[in-house]
């Protein structure tokens, strides 16, 4: 069974597969469009994923950085939105298989599903790593970061397996960020919630198999960034490939054994797996290729954008790197075509607005390098990427929660979202509460 769901059936339809930067991006330029859209999600939020290290170490709670995706359209009346998971897409007949509701047919088609990540085929990460791509991935780190002190606390004897001691695999964006949270985490939180462990006996350590830190950054940049890592106490190997992760050792390709309880993977993503079905060539990284206007070849309705598409930057000739700026930027500029489409209007190719390269390691401690070469470090930096990820949150209502949640850490070094909460806990019937 196939359905139409727009309100009078006759104008086009745009489906968009995804609500993160991109599909959100998309969605909001059709709004004066004369077009129906509608998003299918398998959440029914979006997630702003360059802060997801924050609620994994408990400085921003979850609705910080999940806002649902009906709050974000209220307003805009050609919008309906699905949450439901996509089971298939057949190009030809243009049309969408969902795990649960009938198939969509479309006019246009808007691939901003995101990306998975990447292993690279790791004995025993798919099992035993922590990714940090999705809120979920976000919550289960934090949760059992949490559960691991705790029961440590109870059995110190943990203590000498390594249960404390953290892996960070990767040594950019993702990887160095967590690496850093974590570090202040530990010590500013953790060396007094639980005192009578020691810090010594709790390890960070980033692991990178290239043969330095930041690659896409300049020298000082890099030099900087290890000196602010040392300053938090995170130890950093580089030029070191990870072999194969069980649940309490890290064991690296040259031979070294780690233990850790926890190994963090920043170090990669591939294509959602469902593109690999599409029949369409695939690029590194399993991403579909698209040309100047983000269409797919071949196919004029079929737009891929963010993080699941292979853009080339039109100044560099080199692909874009999956970045929350190249989604949005990549949405932003396939809505605004389909609309000059359906308008009869000339289309434009993309070209990638670049505000610069970003990170934080700490507080008070951030890199920035922008289009051009010129870096900023520390402080300076700092205000800049809060600035800049500030503007970036889809609301008002998410802008203040970050700002208290931010404040309050700078000045009480407190984690507020450092609870976990059990959902397997089932009260047992007839028990009488308290």
């Amino acid at each position: 069974m196939t359905t139409r769901s727009d309100k009078n059936g006759t104008r086009p339809r745009v489906l968009v597969l995804g609500g993160g930067f991109a599909g959100v991006g998309a969605a909001k330029k059709l709004e004066e469009s004369d077009v129906d859209v509608v998003i299918v999600d398998k959440h029914d939020y979006h997630t702003f994923q360059p802060l997801l290290y924050q609620v994994a170490t408990g400085l921003l709670e979850q609705p910080a950085v999940g806002h649902s995706l009906r709050d974000l359209f209220k307003g805009q009346e050609n919008v309906t939105i699905h949450q439901d998971a996509v089971t298939g897409v057949d190009l030809e007949a243009r049309e969408v298989a969902f795990g649960e509701m009938p198939a969509l047919t479309y006019d246009y088609l808007i691939l901003g599903l995101g990306a998975e990540v990447n292993f690279f085929g790791v004995e025993g990460a798919a099992e035993h790593a922590f990714p940090l791509y999705t809120l979920v991935d976000a919550v289960r780190l934090k949760n059992h970061v949490m559960r691991t002190w705790e029961a440590t606390d109870r059995d110190p004897s943990l203590v000498e397996d390594g249960a404390l001691n953290v892996v960070v695999v990767g040594g950019g964006p993702t990887g160095i960020e967590s690496a850093g949270a974590l570090a202040e985490l530990y010590r500013g939180v953790f060396a007094k919630d639980y005192p009578q462990l020691s810090q010594d006996d709790a390890r960070i350590t980033v692991v990178e198999a290239g043969p330095e830190l930041f690659p896409m950054f300049k020298d000082d940049i890099r030099t900087y960034t290890q000196k602010a890592l040392k300053k938090r106490t995170v130890d950093v190997m580089t030029g070191e490939v990870v072999a194969s992760i069980s649940p309490s050792r890290v064991t690296l390709k040259s031979g070294k054994e780690l233990r850790a309880h926890t190994l963090v993977w920043g170090a990669g993503l591939q294509g959602n797996q469902l593109v690999q079905a599409l029949g369409l060539e695939l690029e590194r990284g399993n991403r579909i290729g698209v040309g100047p206007d983000l269409t797919v070849p071949d196919h004029p309705e079929l737009y891929a954008v963010g993080d699941i598409a292979a853009i080339t930057d039109s100044k560099t000739n080199q692909v874009l790197p999956q970045l929350g700026s190249v989604a949005l930027q990549s949405g932003d500029h396939a809505g605004e075509t389909i609309a000059r489409r359906v308008a009869g209007k000339e289309t434009k190719p993309f070209k990638y607005h670049d505000k610069g390269t970003m990170a934080t390691i700490g507080r008070g401690s951030a890199v920035v390098q922008m289009l051009g070469g010129r870096t900023m470090k520390g402080k300076a930096a700092s205000l800049a990427w809060g600035t800049v990820h500030l503007a970036l949150l889809p609301t008002n209502e998410d802008r203040a929660k970050a700002v208290v949640d931010w404040a309050g850490a700078g000045l009480t070094h407190q984690r507020a979202g450092r609870i976990t909460v059990d959902t397997d806990e089932v009260e047992p019937v007839g028990a009488k509460k308290p």
